[in-house]
């Protein structure tokens, strides 16, 4: 017994031993934990903020330098060409608040200016100029005046109405002088109305594309008002504007809605005289999720002429193109009156790529009575944006109608 005793002090005093070395760390294992996070300590302190790729950087430099690219009064300027021009490239300058070292939005009687000669890849070309009067007599009314000449040597016609064929296709030259003047009142940061007077001189000529003839070799005079002894013109216009939107170059969320009543006079030619109205709204709707929004648009153009005269084809309502029915070419359809709308769903991709589905519904008629819901054509697509925080870069449309494929590229905001 004694023996057996003596057996079982030994083995709880070896177990013993064994437990608490297991609990127990030994020396080197707690020095090499401590220089673990003595090293992982060091490194929280010293970590770099994650460096932004080059698209990255090139977004935000475009974002800091806005659209214009600018370097001091000089910036790049596309022109502002009709759709389907083709790319425009020219010089801009542009001084704001002349003879001030400030510019500053309220500074009563503020003077801006601007000059812009620019020509596409079609030859297109346009020399512009442009004096405004920004809160004059420090009232929020601004005054300007303006002056343009232009050539657009490829304009496209396709003849009158929703059955216009697509093999009818021609182009024709429209070259002219316009000066305006006008003033546009401000009475809310969203609201604003404006009056403008112009003198319009119109010319048309054969087109210069080698793909299609010349409007004036397949259609008679007498079927295309205006196509051959078109007078100038005198037009007065009032618009109504209100724009809520949290951004003009990229908006996320709000509407802008416009409204324009114009009126055109022949000079010392009644022939032609007319009146024409355009309403447009655009609504953006954000979505729970702010990474998503629905973005809804629609026109309508309605012309009428006065008695015993005709509303010449170039200044009657088209839809076509890339900001009404994506699906077919520019200025497809022409007729006195026209009307659209289009819907986009829109989801970020990425911080700087946005992809969006959409529809569109557009018609032409020669009497606001002749509308009719089952006579709308409707195309539809995808669509690529690529913006900056702030700044819109460039859209990519792929569009389908019942006249094909239509790929868009664009570089403003909007369709």
């Amino acid at each position: 017994m004694k023996s057996t005793g003596i057996v079982l002090t030994v083995a709880l005093t070896i177990g013993t031993a064994r437990t608490v070395a297991a609990q127990t760390p030994a020396a080197g294992q707690d020095g090499r934990a401590q220089e673990i996070a003595t090293e992982r300590n060091a490194k929280a302190q010293q970590l770099d903020p994650p460096r932004p790729s080059l698209i990255e950087r090139g977004l935000r430099w475009y974002d800091r330098n806005g659209l214009t690219l600018q370097w001091r009064a000089m910036h790049f300027s596309g022109g502002g060409f009709p759709k389907g021009a083709g790319f425009g490239y020219g010089i801009g300058l542009s001084e704001q608040a002349m003879g001030s070292p400030v510019v500053d939005p309220d500074q009563p009687n503020r003077i801006d200016g601007s000059m812009t000669a620019a020509r596409t890849v079609r030859g297109y070309q346009r020399l512009a100029a442009q004096m405004q009067l920004r809160n004059a007599a420090a009232a929020p009314v601004d005054l300007f005046v303006s002056w343009q000449e232009y050539q657009l040597p490829q304009e496209d016609f396709y003849g009158f109405g929703a059955g216009s064929a697509e093999t009818g296709h021609t182009n024709y030259r429209l070259d002219g002088t316009d000066v305006a003047g006008g003033f546009t009142w401000r009475p809310s940061a969203s609201l604003s109305l404006t009056g403008e007077l112009a003198y319009l001189t119109p010319h048309i000529g054969e087109g210069t594309d080698p793909r299609f003839a010349s409007t004036q070799s397949e259609y008679a005079d007498a079927d295309v008002p205006g196509l051959s002894d078109l007078p100038s013109f005198v037009r007065t216009a009032a618009t109504l504007g209100y724009d809520w939107r949290d951004s003009q170059t990229h908006p996320r969320r709000g509407g802008n809605y416009r409204a324009t009543f114009a009126t055109f006079t022949g000079v010392n030619d009644g022939q032609y005289d007319f009146d024409r109205i355009d309403v447009s709204a655009q609504q953006i709707i954000p979505l729970p999720n702010r990474y998503r929004r629905i973005e809804l648009r629609a026109g309508a153009a309605l012309s009428q002429a006065t008695d015993g005269a005709e509303v010449p084809f170039i200044y009657q309502p088209i839809v076509g193109g890339t900001q009404t029915l994506r699906g077919y070419s520019e200025a497809r359809f022409r007729d006195q009156n026209a009307v659209w709308a289009a819907a986009e769903y829109q989801w970020e991709a990425w911080w700087a790529l946005d992809g969006a589905f959409f529809v569109d519904a557009g018609q032409v008629a020669a009497t606001r009575s002749a509308f009719s819901l089952k006579d709308f054509d409707v195309t539809y697509g995808f669509g690529l944006r690529l913006h900056g925080n702030e700044n819109f870069l460039a859209r990519l449309d792929f569009a389908y109608g019942r006249e094909g494929f239509h790929p868009i590229l664009g570089f403003k905001y909007g369709f």
